[in-house]
């Protein structure tokens, strides 16, 4: 997964906490492919550390700025986290399973993509249009 520039939201925290969620999800990839099952583990492991505190960063720009769609965009971080948990209690379960991996790989490089150019874009220019009126 590379980052590109349709990615942008156009607001730095969010961009920057993006391009890292990139380089992340990429080694998270990348670690499928050495077969070990602990690299696996890692990598989505620190993914979900650095997500939450992500999604507490964009939480805060919701709250600050009284974004409309703060529950429902709230929620949707809450159902990929729910959905990082599942995946990774398969992959504990069925560690040797390759369909599980590619289930991960799927399921984060889908939603990331849908998320960052759909909700997160939405709430940035929310959040531009709020700060220039101040």
């Amino acid at each position: 997964m590379h980052w590109h520039k349709s990615y942008e939201t156009g607001n730095t925290i969010v961009d920057k906490d993006h391009k890292e969620i990139f380089e992340l999800v990429n080694k998270l990839i990348n670690s499928n492919f050495s077969n070990k099952v602990q690299d696996t583990t890692n990598a989505i492991d620190y993914l979900s550390g650095y997500v939450l505190r992500h999604f507490a960063n964009e939480e805060r720009l919701m709250e600050e700025s009284s974004y409309p769609q703060a529950s429902t965009h709230k929620q949707i971080h809450q159902d990929f986290v729910t959905a990082v948990t599942q995946l990774k209690n398969k992959l504990n379960t069925h560690p040797d399973t390759s369909a599980v991996v590619l289930e991960i790989n799927k399921t984060i490089v889908d939603w990331l993509s849908d998320h960052v150019l759909g909700s997160d874009k939405a709430m940035a220019e929310y959040y531009r249009t709020w700060a220039l009126a101040r």
